[in-house]
């Protein structure tokens, strides 16, 4: 695959799919503003990690797929942590009290390892399945 063509595929499928992780931190970010229990409360920022986890190792993926290049899932993952991390950032801030500087950049910091080691581990497992399986990979 042509350079141009892999990073408009990592472009294109990490805003897509951070898109995606952005929509899942923000509901629950809202739904866990409207609940009373700590329990609901932890309950929900489980399920928001899992699905980041999946989303992000989803994209890892695809974009390997795509492109054919092992390590093109840590760039997309890269580029899609990044936009949910300042998004998440600043809806963050806008919410009434604003948290600490160190809980925002814990929580940016964060979202850049979690969405960088699982896109790229996944595209990394992806390629060596597929190499390993004697699958033919697109050229």
């Amino acid at each position: 695959m042509w350079p141009r063509t892999a990073s408009v595929s990592v472009l294109r499928l990490g805003l897509l799919i951070g898109g995606l992780v952005i929509i899942t931190d923000l509901s629950a970010t809202a739904i866990i503003e409207r609940t009373v229990s700590a329990d609901d409360v932890a309950a929900i920022g489980d399920i928001d990690e899992i699905l980041n986890y999946v989303l992000f190792s989803l994209l890892g993926v695809l974009v390997v797929r795509e492109t054919s290049v092992m390590l093109s899932g840590a760039v997309a993952g890269v580029f899609a942590s990044l936009l949910d991390a300042i998004v998440v950032t600043a809806a963050s801030l806008m919410v009434p009290p604003p948290p600490s500087m160190e809980v925002l950049e814990f929580g940016f910091a964060r979202n850049l390892v979690i969405g960088t080691l699982f896109a790229g581990l996944s595209g990394v497992v992806y390629a060596v399945v597929q190499r390993w399986s004697g699958g033919q990979r697109r050229r």
